[in-house]
């Protein structure tokens, strides 16, 4: 045993290799990454790969920089795909060659996080980030600290290797002027930091080759051009960065990069100062500071799907949430399938109800009601009858055996007739049509009857209705815009609504309660109540002069015929009061009587009128020719921006369209033709979106049992009838018999 010698403890602790050469690339422990530090001497780690900045205040910000807080200096920024020598040309650029941001050739070192460095030289703020197209598990919370990077800087440099600018850059620099234009520049100013700016860092695209040729200029375009050229073609907008400058370099295989060009660029833009001037490294810092804070927080790491499920699955969609099916394509002897729940929508009557016991136990089992004139009785396949429901005026009851659920409409369907389930409504609509013919027919002789019945009762200083075209005030036609006649109870003239809406009482006339008065009556009135408003002196100034329309008239009266007038007015009186309750009773007894029984035998898939406010087409408001027309005069500003039509004259009563459910205007749904699908045989209300659906499709070739037959009703001129029927009179240019219905003399 003479080749054994006593050794000590520390040598029999040494490792037996000797040369471990071929093992330094080995990394013998685990790092984690995120968290690894590869500052130099000159360079600092500022924010790590989890958004946590490094630097706690602004004066250790400037200590770690080693310049003082006066001094001006520009922020510089790298950017771009891992590997692509983001380091090595900062360092090439700014310091000469020299290691200030480390670097190496191991596949497993990389940049993590954002690294700073000062070139006190020049007055740069020199920041390196982590590259893109990393294997990094937070690549959304990389792409963050990026965006907020890019914000605070005033020059970005996206470095490129490859032999064609990939789309990776397009799509970055096009996030990053979005985000900059929606959060940064808007909380920069928020938080009143000095020397932000409302415009983006000037962007320069530094792209190398090695075989193929970088961009040039042309007499025609520049590369400059050509670059947002193709951001146009890939709908990103750049708006938010101040300018954009190419700067293509190509090296030989052997080769080492030029970097004279992208020195000159900087050079250019570090001495531009019209957009961005140098700011104080406090303030650098408290903008990073605040904008991470703003904008932090967990982010939902989604790894991409390299399965794309779009290109085997079945393409057909849901016509009410728009979600494709789940099931293979070619799919035969099965049907649709879609596990997320679906949207219900009214016009597709996708909602069904369930047994509630049969769900409890794991089927979905779709009830069928039987319906009388009392009651509806529910009956499950498997359970048999499970509950009776009584009807009532308000509708059928709420029923704790059967739950709803809304179900998928898949567009390749073929929806069966399912005959005249509508009857109720098929009634109300054709007694709709005779109210509606017989209104058109009568509509000018009874209009004409109930002016000279008017003219009977109304007292003698009124202006006779015939002779009434246009408002005393605003001159608006009456005949042209729909609006209803009204006298002033003071002068006699003819107004709109708008112009008579003021009640005050006119004792000269004989009127002791509140009436309706003109403006010109009501602020005469109140210098003189006790005065009577002159007519023939009204109409001379209103010929001389517009503001001023009404003059005292004569306080010497003569009692005949001071007394002849009280007769008219109380003629008047009387017939207001005997029409005013005869309307009442009416409205009550009919109104209220008709909108129970149009709620009742509304189909289920029309749009609610709580939420049908407006046409579905044309975007026009419901109401009355005096609601739009005050609608029309207070949007005036916002209504030629916006997609609604213009008001015409007359009213905008609600109609609803057959076939989708939705509520329409009477210009919009002049159409007459059968819907069988929905269950209606005869001519009834279409929009014209369904039939320019129907007529598209009938010339696309795909035909189907709902074919759109040519139209052979005519328009009517009739533009508007009430909300549930097919048809109801018009108002426009009627005179009201006693002149103002809506308001009730007391």
């Amino acid at each position: 045993m003479a080749f054994m010698k006593p050794i000590s403890e520390e040598e029999a602790l040494r490792p037996d290799i000797v040369c471990d050469a071929d093992f330094r690339s080995i990394p013998f422990t685990s790092t984690d990454y995120e968290v690894m530090d590869n500052s130099t001497d000159r360079s600092f780690l500022l924010m790590d790969a989890n958004e946590h900045l490094h630097i706690a205040t602004p004066e250790l910000f400037c200590k770690k920089l080693h310049c003082p807080d006066t001094a001006k200096i520009k922020v510089v920024t790298i950017f771009g795909n891992t590997g692509d020598g983001k380091s090595h040309t900062m360092n090439h650029t700014f310091f000469k060659g020299e290691e200030v941001f480390k670097t190496s050739p191991e596949q497993n070192s990389c940049t993590l996080g954002v690294y700073a460095a000062m070139q006190n030289e020049i007055g740069v703020l020199c920041l390196d980030t982590e590259g893109l197209l990393s294997t990094s598990s937070k690549s959304n919370q990389r792409m963050r600290m990026l965006l907020k990077i890019l914000a605070i800087s005033d020059i970005v440099i996206y470095r490129t290797r490859s032999e064609r600018l990939h789309s990776d850059m397009y799509e970055f620099l096009g996030t990053a002027s979005k985000a900059f234009c929606l959060h940064f520049s808007q909380a920069l100013q928020s938080l009143s930091i000095q020397g932000s700016a409302n415009l983006g860092p000037a962007v320069i695209i530094f792209h190398e080759t090695r075989h193929t040729k970088p961009l040039e200029n042309s007499v025609e375009e520049s590369a400059e051009e050509k670059l947002r050229e193709k951001f146009a073609r890939l709908n990103y907008d750049i708006n938010a960065f101040s300018s954009l400058r190419y700067v293509g370099i190509q090296t030989s295989s052997n080769g080492s990069t030029d970097y004279n060009k992208l020195i000159a660029a900087l050079r250019v833009d570090l001495d531009n100062t019209t957009v961005r001037s140098a700011r104080q490294p406090s303030i650098i810092f408290k903008a990073m500071r605040a904008l991470n804070k703003k904008f932090s927080g967990e982010i939902v790491e989604r790894s991409i799907n390299p399965f794309p499920e779009q290109y085997f699955t079945c393409p057909i969609l849901c016509a009410s949430c728009n979600r494709r099916c789940q099931r293979s394509m070619g799919h035969e002897g099965e049907d649709h399938l879609n596990l997320n729940p679906c949207q219900h929508q009214h016009q597709f009557e996708n909602k069904v109800e369930l047994c509630k016991v049969c769900y409890n136990n794991g089927r979905e089992v779709i009830v069928t009601r039987i319906d009388t004139w009392t009651h509806s009785v529910i009956n499950c396949p498997h359970c048999g009858e499970i509950a009776k429901t009584f009807k009532y005026w308000s509708g059928t009851q709420e029923c704790d055996a059967i739950r709803t659920q809304t179900v998928h409409i898949w567009k390749d369907s073929n929806i069966s007739p399912k005959g005249p389930s509508h009857s109720g409504q098929m009634v109300l609509d054709k007694v709709s049509y005779v109210c509606e013919a017989l209104t058109n027919f009568s509509s000018q002789p009874t209009g004409v009857l109930k002016e000279w019945c008017a003219d009977k009762v109304a007292p003698k200083y009124w202006k006779p209705n015939h002779e009434i075209v246009n408002c005393f005030s605003c001159k608006k036609n009456f005949d042209k815009t729909g609006l209803r006649k009204h006298h002033c109870r003071g002068c006699g003239e003819g107004f709109c609504d708008a112009c008579s809406k003021h009640r005050m009482p006119v004792p000269a006339r004989k009127w002791f309660e509140n009436v309706r008065v003109c403006n010109d009556c009501r602020q005469f009135l109140l210098k003189h109540p006790n005065s009577m408003p002159d007519q023939e002196e009204q109409t001379t100034n209103d010929n001389t002069t517009n503001s001023q329309n009404h003059t005292a008239g004569s306080s010497n009266a003569d009692a005949t015929a001071a007394a002849h007038e009280e007769t008219d007015v109380t003629v008047r009186k009387c017939g207001e009061t005997l029409y005013n309750t005869i309307s009442n009773v009416a409205s009550v007894a009919l109104e209220c009587t008709k909108d129970i029984i149009k709620d009742t035998a509304r189909p289920d898939y029309w749009v609610p009128d709580s939420e049908a406010l407006s046409c579905h087409i044309c975007k026009m408001k419901f109401g009355t020719a005096e609601e739009l027309l005050a609608l029309a005069m207070s949007n005036a500003n916002e209504r030629a921006q916006s997609p609604q039509r213009s008001f015409k004259g007359g009213d905008c009563k609600r109609h609803h369209c057959r076939k989708c459910g939705q509520g329409v205007c009477a210009e919009c749904s002049k159409s007459r033709r059968p819907v069988p699908e929905r269950g209606w045989l005869d001519d009834v209300r279409v929009c014209d979106e369904c039939v320019s659906d129907n007529v598209n499709t009938t010339v696309g070739g795909s035909s189907s049992s709902s074919s759109v037959p040519p139209d052979n009703a005519t328009p009517r001129t009739n533009s508007n009838c009430s909300s549930g029927g097919g048809g109801g009179s018009q108002r426009q240019s009627e005179v009201c018999f006693l002149d103002d219905p809506k308001t009730k003399v007391e």
